[in-house]
């Protein structure tokens, strides 16, 4: 039910949802390919991996994704979130919810603009070239 809100929130603050209610169908769109930016995750998962275990496989694997954890009941101790990785703490505003989405989105996708950047340049040796992508 609360996926279902937070999904509601994000898609009328014009984001793209893609909702997945396991760590496995979660993966599964990240293997087909699709480009996404950020991963909203509660801790708290169906039977199975936790939310901890599908940030941690997304992190490693998907590594340009944002990652934004959630939850109600516990704090991340020490190793629970993989790098850069963000905690909300619900229940929270709809406001709040979309401006860390927000930051998280905007993060993913300059990474992607300097990636693609990078993906242009002539490298030579430990010297990067950057040459202004044209027509």
């Amino acid at each position: 039910m609360v996926r279902l809100v937070a999904a509601d929130i994000l898609i009328d603050a014009n984001f793209r949802v893609i909702e997945a209610s396991h760590v496995e169908e979660a993966l599964t769109v990240l293997r087909a390919g699709v480009e996404v930016d950020v991963l909203l995750s509660d801790v708290e998962m169906p039977p199975g991996p936790n939310g901890y275990e599908l940030a941690r496989q997304v992190h490693e694997h998907w590594p340009m994704v944002e990652i934004l954890m959630t939850s109600g009941r516990e704090w991340p101790r020490e190793g629970d979130l993989p790098p850069g990785a963000a905690f909300l703490t619900k229940p929270c505003p709809s406001e709040t919810l979309v401006s860390y989405v927000r930051s998280c989105a905007e993060r993913a996708q300059a990474a992607r603009v300097a990636r693609s950047a990078v993906n242009e340049a002539d490298v030579a040796g430990e010297t990067i070239v950057l040459f202004p992508k044209t027509g």
